[in-house]
């Protein structure tokens, strides 16, 4: 659809009403998995608008708009974020997760402005294992934050609905955790992009209702060099209404024999924080092994991080997963090779095949299952839409069923022409129809 000016108009809705087997009872569920998403997007020379409206049992849920496009050279993004709902959206939201695994995702039903993110519990193996939280919006797409084992509240200062815990050494797993997540109800973000000659300049904002920030970066070359600079800014605290809070300033280059070494130096309000050299893929001499290192100087101490790793045999068709099991001699010591998983993958005239297998109990598919096995089948119908249907099989270890099976999950999604689709989703257990949900979206 066409407009003044020559702009166009598009937009798609979308509905998904998942069913409630649980205790015995029959209804419909009032969590995320139902919902209603209308989007309208108006696109007008090198602008794109849009309006993202969220719908769930209790109403209006989330509301968003966007915007983005140049002026000039100038390139901006733009997001304004409210949840009407009163307190669905401010204040804190806290929960917990008891069971053995690598990593804690936690998913909170919904896109919020997370202001901080505050640890309050957390059991590890072996004791004194570091870890690291991570968020994302999709659960797809991951950001680290920067703090090892942080204790206290971690600022954000973004867009997530997941927030993840994650050990990354070998061996090591997650017993419990609970975490508490400050967000706001209402933000607006930024990003504003200017590039040229070799150097982009970046101020980003975050406007919100729990707390506000600024950042103005630049990123250069220079011959094999990389130079990366940010400046950070708390916006509207009691004592001031722009203050600074750091400058980080990151240069890679090579250094004599290591092709890749990462320079930092950051400066906060207090003063001189911390300078540290980092590199990753260092030879070991071993065949299939390497390790990373850190060295970091601060007004107190020095410290010296090494971190082995295995590189193992990954194909298209068939991967090794493995982590190296570290001695008590200090961070080179190595006393073994744990093989934890294989996954093998086959494609035939549009059909894929895959199998996991996880050998350890801290790894697992689904839940607590250990096994999974799929089938995806992606193809065309005949009235010009798309049809996509896939099939996995869980396995656990009570012991309880046929072959230890667990779950099986079948996910279809059907195309009539360019602009229906119909999907549905159904989860089977040993106690019968587990989740059932059907989703028609409409575009234009």
């Amino acid at each position: 659809m066409e407009c003044a000016a020559q702009g166009i108009l598009s937009g798609t809705l979308a509905t998904t009403i998942a069913l409630d087997f649980s205790g015995g009872a029959f209804g419909i569920q009032t969590d995320s998995d139902t919902y209603s998403q209308l989007e309208i997007d108006y696109t007008l020379s090198d602008w794109a608008f849009g309006s993202i409206s969220t719908f769930s049992m209790s109403g209006l849920d989330t509301q968003e708009f966007f915007a983005a496009g140049s002026l000039g050279l100038i390139v901006f993004d733009s997001r304004l974020l409210f949840f009407p709902i009163a307190g669905s959206g401010s204040g804190l939201i806290s929960d917990t997760k008891s069971a053995n695994g690598v990593e804690h995702v936690y998913d909170f039903g919904a896109l919020y402005f997370v202001n901080s993110v505050s640890v309050t519990s957390i059991t590890v193996v072996p004791v004194g294992t570091q870890w690291r939280i991570k968020t994302s919006q999709d659960g797809i797409v991951w950001s680290d934050l920067p703090y090892v084992s942080p204790s206290g509240p971690v600022h954000v200062g973004e867009l997530a609905r997941y927030v993840g815990i994650y050990v990354a050494t070998g061996g090591a797993y997650i017993d419990e955790s609970g975490l508490t997540v400050s967000v706001s109800g209402e933000s607006w973000t930024g990003t504003a992009r200017y590039a040229t000659s070799g150097m982009t300049l970046t101020a980003q904002w975050a406007l919100a209702s729990g707390g506000s920030d600024l950042t103005l970066g630049i990123n250069s070359s220079v011959g094999s060099a990389s130079v990366d600079g940010k400046l950070y800014f708390d916006v509207v605290r009691p004592d001031c209404s722009l203050c600074f809070d750091k400058v980080t300033v990151k240069v890679r280059s090579s250094l004599a024999c290591v092709d890749s070494v990462t320079t930092t130096l950051e400066i906060d309000e207090e003063g001189f924080e911390e300078l540290s050299f980092a590199a990753t893929g260092l030879p070991l001499g071993v065949a299939g092994m390497s390790f990373g290192g850190k060295l970091a100087f601060s007004l107190t101490e020095k410290s010296l991080q090494l971190t082995p790793t295995l590189d193992m045999w990954d194909t298209a068709c068939f991967t090794l997963y493995a982590s190296l099991v570290p001695g008590s001699g200090g961070a080179l010591d190595i006393s073994g090779i744990s093989l934890y998983g294989i996954r093998m993958v086959a494609s035939l005239n549009g059909v894929k095949f895959e199998s996991l297998t996880y050998l350890d109990d801290i790894h697992h598919t689904k839940a607590n299952y250990w096994e999974m096995f799929r089938i995806e089948v992606d193809g065309d119908t005949c009235c010009g839409g798309g049809f996509d249907f896939e099939v996995t099989t869980h396995f656990g270890k009570t012991h309880a069923t046929l072959f230890d099976w667990a779950e099986t999950e079948f996910n279809g999604e059907f195309g009539f022409g360019e602009n229906y689709v119909f999907s549905n989703y159904v989860s089977f257990t040993s106690a019968g129809i587990d989740e059932l949900a059907f989703g028609v979206g409409v575009s234009w």
